[in-house]
């Protein structure tokens, strides 16, 4: 009855795993008479009763409750979290997490989830755990334009003379976005001559205009060009570096012209905006210039005999001799569980289960203390005999 009135009383709590009491015989005495003779009769042995040999538990998946709230995770698969209060790893499956004043990650009780730390390369460094931690401050700087890409169509109707222009932007190293316009003019039926342009409204242009040249063959692909590079003003503060300029995407269609840009690094500096948590655990950056940067990824730990963990309470987990050694993994790698972000996981307790559980040990205990009055009774009847 404390098992069952443990789970029902923890029907809603997350991440909650029902219990169960099991129950053995109690070996008992061997009744006088009987003996245990090769004669293929059984002995004549009555059990004493009952007793508790275990309190299981039960680690089946609990139903997911979406919340929409992105530190809410939930394990979708075998696992635990693992948490750290001082030198002690914690194991829990409740994913009820938030960001506490220092911007670390921490369970309710306010104790630190680990998680691999992303390096400046983006590889993740699985050497050692550490907690996960969220700068509402933290920028993500500019980075120089070094590379643009120009493909479409120019059409092979366009009259010698004529121009087509398209217009993008370059930044510099300090993340200023500067106009520029390319613009095609037709040489010849199968030749072209392009030129890149400063269009800002800076009086000293930060860098001089460039030209080239491209042709295509009579199928209207690309034939030869001239690649072209921009050089930034030496002078120029913020400048820096060049700008490659590639063409040989472009084709030579009867079709409208449509050359434009379709590919531009560079951008400019950009504040922390959002995060998010993926299937894997990566947690992502998001920044207002559309930047997005992962930073963590979060570790998932299991054992090799679950009924064998030490129940600490508060939704935690310890591992103990019986258990074997905590293994750690990054889920969809060395686990195949995955996390499921804005979500929870509920209490695996059915109530139905639990009220037939209880009416069940409640009947069975009726019947066992009638079993003690009848006793009585018949003990009653010997000692009458007498009188």
């Amino acid at each position: 009855m404390d098992v069952t009135g443990n789970n029902i009383a923890n029907v809603n709590t997350v991440g909650f795993k029902r219990s169960r009491a099991v129950f053995n015989e109690v070996l008992g005495q061997r009744l006088l008479g009987l003996s245990t003779s090769n004669s293929g009769v059984t002995s004549g042995i009555v059990g004493y009763g009952v007793k508790v040999g275990s309190v299981a538990q039960n680690w089946n998946q609990g139903a997911l409750e979406f919340t929409s709230i992105p530190t809410d995770l939930a394990l979708n698969g075998d696992g635990f979290f693992i948490a750290r209060n001082s030198e002690k790893y914690l194991m829990t499956r409740a994913g009820n997490f938030i960001f506490d004043e220092n911007g670390t990650l921490v369970t309710t009780d306010g104790i630190p989830i680990q998680g691999y730390a992303v390096d400046v390369n983006g590889d993740v460094d699985v050497s050692q755990l550490g907690n996960i931690k969220l700068d509402y401050g933290q920028q993500e700087p500019p980075t120089a334009t070094e590379n643009i890409v120009i493909a479409n169509n120019l059409s092979t109707s366009t009259a010698v003379g004529e121009s087509v222009d398209t217009q993008t932007g370059i930044y510099d190293e300090q993340g200023r976005l500067h106009s520029v316009n390319i613009r095609f003019t037709k040489t010849g039926a199968d030749s072209w001559d392009y030129e890149v342009r400063y269009t800002g409204t800076e009086t000293t242009p930060p860098f001089a205009d460039i030209t080239g040249s491209l042709s295509f063959n009579v199928d209207g692909s690309i034939a030869t060009t001239t690649p072209l590079t921009l050089t930034w003003d030496p002078n120029y503060v913020g400048g820096g570096g060049t700008v490659s300029i590639g063409v040989d995407k472009i084709t030579q269609y009867d079709r409208n012209s449509t050359a434009s840009v379709i590919d531009r690094d560079g951008q400019t500096s950009g504040q922390l905006e959002s995060y998010d948590f993926e299937s894997d655990g990566t947690m992502w950056l998001n920044f207002t210039n559309g930047e997005r940067r992962r930073a963590y990824q979060l570790v998932i730990g299991t054992v090799n005999n679950l009924q064998a963990l030490e129940n600490l309470g508060d939704n935690f987990f310890g591992v103990t001799p019986g258990s074997g050694d905590l293994m750690l993994g990054r889920a969809g790698r060395e686990i195949t569980t995955s996390i499921v972000a804005g979500a929870l996981e509920q209490s695996n307790t059915d109530l139905a289960t639990e009220f037939t559980d209880m009416i069940v040990a409640q009947r069975g205990y009726q019947a066992s203390a009638r079993v003690i009055t009848t006793s009585d009774e018949l003990l009653q009847e010997v000692v009458q005999l007498k009188r």
